[in-house]
């Protein structure tokens, strides 16, 4: 059962709250500070945080910047009252993974905790958080992955399109290379702030700058130990190329205000979408940290180029979606998947996500059709008892997996076809 740890100054609030996850089927428990917060964070498993923004002298914010500094990646939920929603808001923006109005107690906080919750499982069962693609650019690259990932000391540079996945590449290296046990901090380069992007890496000191009211840790503090991920590398301004370069050098930073280094231990990852080799020709990149950063370059190969992988992956996000969104949608018909076949996919991975879950919103039956997808291709709609046929065949093909617990040949039997035959339809229907 999954341990969620409430931080709640009002004794009654904490415990009513707890009684109330307890009778949802969860283990809840309750500290009423900070300080014991940290205490019992340090001596027991917690799979969740729910803390309170304001917490006497102190508050969840300060609480979440010292789980982040001390190596703590559960997700993290701010409890507010009406007149503090601008400061979970801001919560948010520090790493909070959502902020909750007071009451809690509706069903709709459930679903956001097991979400939240499944996220975690599936984080630390990278194998299974994402379809295993099957085409051959799709298995050249995890084989490469496999073999990159021990080699700690190596920076590898993952380049490929907007949406290919990047991101999840960079977990797989952490999660199969040494520092997996360690925190993975992802770090949205495009999204930082030009001129705060120091101080959001490295940290800064108290005083440093308007607004700097206390000592901050940077994500290089974050992912002491594991492994450190820039997303849009490019995006860095020169000067914290400068500071990167440095810190990557001599495994050492300074925070931004600070006299005194600290010792970096932690692994970089970087990825970008740019021409990066143009933009050091156009001085806006350095040279020096381009080779630094890009002693092994890794590319994701475009969804378009990874044509077997595209009905799959569409399956797997319905999956998700229909979960997401408390639907049942069996699947795709047979025009839907001439059309995922015949779109270039500009967007690649994350367009086919989005499509899929648009599509799934607004499908009125149990099969996804042309209608629900709007893609600018022309596919001439197939006859309606053709995919009648189909859809039947689909679930019958389904029923007997369910009733022979997944045993192909039993169910090949049960549905009065050969094993091989069978193998044919599961192909054909991305079951497989």
């Amino acid at each position: 059962m999954k341990a969620i740890l409430i931080v709640e100054d009002d004794r009654i609030y904490a415990r009513t709250t707890a009684n109330w996850l307890v009778k949802n089927g969860m283990n809840a428990r309750y500290v009423l500070s900070v300080d014991t917060a940290k205490d019992f964070l340090s001596n027991n498993e917690v799979d969740l945080v729910l803390s309170d923004f304001r917490l006497g002298d102190s508050s969840g914010v300060e609480l979440l910047e010292w789980m982040k500094t001390h190596g703590y990646s559960m997700p993290f939920l701010i409890m507010t009252g009406y007149g503090d929603i601008p400061g979970a808001v801001e919560a948010v923006k520090k790493g909070a993974d959502n902020y909750l109005p007071k009451p809690v107690q509706t069903e709709k906080v459930i679903g956001i905790i097991r979400e939240l919750l499944g996220r975690r499982e599936t984080r630390e069962r990278p194998e299974q958080a994402f379809y295993v693609c099957k085409s051959p650019l799709a298995v050249k690259l995890r084989e490469i992955v496999r073999l990159v990932a021990p080699a700690d000391g190596l920076s590898i540079m993952i380049r490929g399109a907007s949406g290919t996945g990047k991101e999840w590449v960079a977990r797989q290296i952490h999660s199969l290379g040494k520092r997996s046990d360690a925190p993975f901090v992802a770090v949205d380069c495009g999204a930082l702030p030009r001129e705060l992007a120091a101080s959001e890496l490295f940290g800064y000191k108290k005083g440093t700058f308007t607004g700097a009211t206390e000592d901050r840790a940077g994500m290089f503090a974050a992912a002491n130990h594991g492994t450190l991920f820039l997303d849009e590398v490019g995006n860095l301004s020169m000067e914290t190329q400068v500071l990167l370069l440095r810190a990557l050098q001599e495994k050492r930073y300074r925070p931004v205000g600070g006299k005194e280094e600290i010792q970096a231990d932690i692994r970089l990852l970087a990825a970008t979408n740019e021409d990066l080799e143009r933009a050091i020709s156009d001085g806006r990149f350095r040279e020096d940290l381009f080779h630094r950063l890009n002693e092994f370059p890794l590319y994701v190969p475009l969804l378009k180029d990874c044509e077997e992988d595209i009905i799959p992956l569409a399956g797997f996000f319905l999956s998700y979606a229909n979960g997401e969104l408390s639907k049942d949608i069996k699947g795709f018909d047979r025009d839907v998947k001439k059309a995922f076949k015949a779109y270039s996919w500009p967007g690649n991975i994350r367009e086919l996500k989005s499509v899929v879950r648009r599509a799934c919103v607004l499908a009125g039956e149990d099969w996804i059709t042309l209608k629900d997808i709007s893609l600018p291709v022309d596919v001439k709609p197939s006859d309606d008892y053709r995919l009648d046929m189909e859809r039947t065949e689909w679930e019958a093909i389904v029923k007997a997996l369910e009733i022979t617990g997944n045993d192909r040949k039993a169910a090949a039997r049960l549905l009065g076809i050969s094993r091989s035959t069978l193998y044919l339809k599961l192909k054909k229907y991305g079951l497989i």
